[in-house]
């Protein structure tokens, strides 16, 4: 038998990393945050056997990765997944109901509480601590069987708001967990119908109403294409129309998920920190043949019944009992993770009676290794030290702070290419920020136990049959491109071809005229997310940063990992500012890989504003968003004060909302009853995000791809115009509202050999979105006919100026060297890991 731990991830402002319980039966993941399932391709890792996830708080630090993640498991063929972590996490799991569900697989939660039972599987025992902070009052714990309190006077209305008003907490959880069920059936391998539904009409292809490329249409500028890349490469039959029609079956689920507009019951914050205690199998004695000889007892099937712990009675009534011929079961391996996100919750960690059994000098009962993730401020405190030393001095701890560990590069094929796209021009092309120094080192502590390591992204602790951190592991070689003697940089200088076309490309770049002035010319265009549908080792998904100068940015988009991103782009020094300056969100259609970056955002923007800054975000979403906010902020505030909300569905210029909409039958409070309330409120929002920008014009426009899927047109009063795609097939309404347009952005998911996929899944190819604008698909360059060379790919990290965009053309021949070796590879490791990969829709 084999198992090992290896880290995951570095403790840095994205979160909390992940640990990785590797054994030759299964595999473990504790807490996901968000961007995991990339640093699961990145180091290669398999997603098979991985069907319990573990968390150990329900902050969207270490939980943010997991809906995408349950979407990448369910459709790389894993059909049963256990979640498991503290209080709440049915709530969280059912809030995402719009966006996170698969009809081929089954999800479980399992909440622990401080009177819960280990988890057992039969290859790991999983004992929770649940520890709380020090002000956290007793009388604030859920109490099973109570009742909300009421008043005679308010029952009917706050049973009209509040469905759940007189619900019990089991009747509560009840709920949830049919929801859940609903959400995650396992009954068929098609995904869900209930965001697939566009509620926009089929529109004629554009070159069937002008019969011109939109390159010779007066006034409709093609400039730039944020490139994304499709994994999925399902077969697809003939498709008669734009849109294949829908099964009776999807019409019947469709028809039966009501639930999707009901409110789930309220819950409420439960800061709970839970540390794990895990045991690994016992392990068989080994038998002795010569003992079970001498007790007259010939090989046969009775050796194989001893072995496995049996006792047996021999023909002449003589019973043997295993240890008479086996030498005594080796007890399973032993490792702990600890979580003190604050010194508040030291006290009741270091005092809990859960880890007393471990703290001795018995090797039976001591963990090889501790995996501690705690805050600054815990290592500093030496009560802290103290318990640590208390555990056997052979104990291995891999220590988590955000001020010992450093932050390297995690993505370094991201990193290699940035570095060469960067001798193109390195203000273009920025090389990721990262720092391989830690602000500080375990040195400075005199009493730490003696077998102490900073955690490191992929530090391995083998478990069994030998314990210990593993040296080489310890000794990763870290990008660093100051280092001329690392190999892959040391390979990409030595490209005699690359440097030659580079020294042509910067000469045709000397070439472009960039003196003619015009509105718009300085505002920058940030390609944070490139990707689409699941991020890859090269790209992140939909993310979109635009900045306009004196006013603010406005995102387009944040799929998961935005955030990580912004900190890849302008490093921890500037990140803050750069987050404050975000002045709008604008979410284009729910599909979780372009909005599940914004969580992240907004809990950053909440602990500005808990520092006094009072800053105010608007939000442009669909209306259902709203709900997944509303519902998640009963876990982790958000300041949802702060926080404008402006509906699409009230801002498509002419658009009226029938009262008969989801919108009006809903019970949500901000639409239903409340409709004409939050209509005026969102269109009151929409002249303040106008003044705010210096905006004439922000509409949103709504597109071909999924129910409640929009673009968006804005104009600056200074007269510059923008045009952002979402998703969508090639849309009449996008190319009429982006007539003048400075800058039209339009994805292109699919390449020109996919277009009955694009079909079906209602995105466009490249040769489609050329004609309507621009395009998207490989993880480095598409191949380009000879009409399209005056198109543009953007990269992550891509930062230019509208007024630079006529310079990426000259970079088109040099990109394709620099891209042609590893096109093969990775065309292998996209079919060989996501070739069951679906939209997550």
């Amino acid at each position: 038998m084999k198992a090992y731990l290896q880290i995951l991830g570095q403790r840095s402002p994205e979160g909390l990393p992940s640990v990785i319980l590797q054994s030759d039966n299964q595999r473990y993941l504790f807490n996901c945050r968000e961007g995991t399932q990339r640093l699961f391709l990145e180091e290669k890792l398999k997603f098979a056997k991985l069907q319990n996830i573990f968390l150990t708080r329900l902050t969207w630090d270490g939980v943010g990765g997991m809906p995408g993640m349950i979407l990448t498991l369910t459709d790389n063929g894993i059909s049963r997944i256990n979640l498991h972590g503290p209080t709440n996490l049915t709530h969280l799991m059912v809030a995402s109901r719009n966006f996170v569900y698969r009809t081929q697989a089954t999800v479980e939660t399992h909440e622990f509480d401080q009177a819960s039972k280990a988890f057992h599987d039969g290859h790991l025992t999983v004992t929770p601590v649940v520890v709380l902070p020090n002000d956290y009052s007793e009388s604030k714990l859920p109490s099973a069987g109570m009742k909300r309190p009421r008043s005679n006077s308010d029952s009917e209305r706050s049973a009209r708001l509040d469905p759940f008003a007189n619900s019990t907490v089991e009747e509560k959880m009840a709920y949830r967990r049919t929801v859940l069920s609903q959400m995650f059936t396992n009954e068929t391998d098609d995904a869900p119908g209930h965001t697939i539904e566009a509620p926009c009409t089929p529109r004629q292809h554009p070159l069937s109403k002008s019969g011109k490329n939109l390159s010779e249409v007066p006034d409709a500028e093609i400039n730039m294409i944020p490139l994304k890349e499709r994994h999925a490469k399902a077969s697809v039959s003939e498709i008669p129309s734009d849109v294949s029609p829908r099964s009776e079956v999807q019409k019947t689920k469709f028809r039966n998920m009501e639930y999707l507009f009901q409110p789930l019951p309220p819950a409420k914050p439960f800061p709970a920190a839970i540390s794990y205690i895990c045991r690994g199998p016992t392990l068989l004695g080994k038998f002795n043949k010569q003992a079970a000889l001498a007790l007259g007892i010939n090989p046969g099937p009775i050796y194989g019944k001893l072995h496995k712990g049996e006792t047996v009675t021999l023909e002449d009534g003589r019973v043997i009992t295993p240890d008479q011929v086996s030498s005594p079961p080796v007890p399973g391996y032993l490792f702990l993770i600890v979580d003190c996100p604050d010194i508040s919750y030291v006290d009741n960690l270091i005092s809990s009676p859960s880890f007393e059994k471990y703290q001795t000098i018995d090797e039976t009962d001591s963990p090889s290794v501790i995996v501690h993730l705690v805050g600054d401020d815990v290592l500093q405190d030496a009560r802290y030290r103290q318990w640590m030393n208390r555990f056997n001095p052979k104990t291995e701890h891999i220590i988590g702070t955000q001020d010992i560990c450093s932050q390297p590069v995690l993505f370094e094929k991201h990193a290699l290419g940035q570095y060469r796209l960067s001798k193109l021009n390195d203000s273009i092309f920025p090389i990721p920020k990262y720092d391989n120094n830690p602000a500080k080192t375990l040195d400075q502590f005199n009493d730490l136990p003696a077998k102490c390591f900073p955690l490191t992204n992929m530090i391995q602790a083998d478990l069994v049959p030998k314990s210990g951190v593993v040296q080489q592991s310890l000794n990763k070689l870290l990008f660093d491109h100051t280092n001329k003697e690392h190999p892959d940089i040391k390979k990409i200088e030595a490209n005699e071809e690359y440097a030659q076309a580079v020294t042509a490309a910067k000469e045709e770049a000397g070439k472009v005229d960039l003196s003619e002035q015009f509105p718009g010319e300085d505002v920058e265009v940030i390609t944070l997310g490139t990707g689409s549908a699941i991020p890859s080792r090269y790209r992140n998904v939909s993310g979109t940063l635009i900045k306009i100068p004196g006013y603010g940015s406005i995102l387009l988009d944040a799929g998961e990992s935005t955030y990580g991103q912004m900190m890849r782009r302008f490093g921890q020094d500037r990140l803050e500012k750069e987050i404050r300056d975000i002045k709008c969100i604008f979410v284009s259609h729910l599909h979780a890989d372009h909005h599940l970056g914004v969580m992240r955002l907004l809990t950053k923007l909440h602990a500005l504003n808990q520092r006094g800054e009072n800053k105010r975000t608007f939000l442009v979403a669909p209306g259902i968003f709203r709900n997944w906010l509303e519902e998640y902020s009963h876990i982790e505030p958000i300041d949802q004060e702060n926080i404008i909300p402006i509906f699409n569905e009230f801002i498509v210029p002419g658009k009226q909302v029938h009262p008969s909409s989801p919108y009006a039958k809903s019970n949500f409070p901000q639409f239903g009853r409340l409709l004409p309330e939050s209509l005026k409120k969102s269109r009151n929002n929409l002249v303040e995000l106008r003044k705010e920008l210096g905006l004439r014009k922000f509409d949103a426009v709504e597109v071909f791809h999924c129910r409640w899927a929009y673009g968006l047109t804005l104009e600056h009063e200074s007269g510059w115009k923008l045009v952002y795609s979402g998703d969508t097939r090639p849309c009449d309404n996008l190319i009429e509202s982006g007539q003048n347009a400075t800058l039209l952005i339009h994805e292109a998911s699919m390449d020109d050999d996919m277009l009955a996929e694009a079909i079906a899944k209602r995105h466009s190819t490249t040769k489609e979105a050329v004609e309507v604008g621009e395009s998207q698909r490989y993880a480095k360059m598409p191949k380009l006919s000879e009409e399209q060379k005056n198109v543009c790919f953007s990269f992550d990290l891509m930062s230019v100026s509208i007024k630079q965009i006529p310079l990426l053309r000259t970079f088109t021949q040099a990109i394709e060297i620099l891209f042609k070796d590893e096109e093969l590879l990775h065309e292998e490791e996209i079919e060989s890991i996501s070739k069951n990969t679906h939209d997550l829709e």
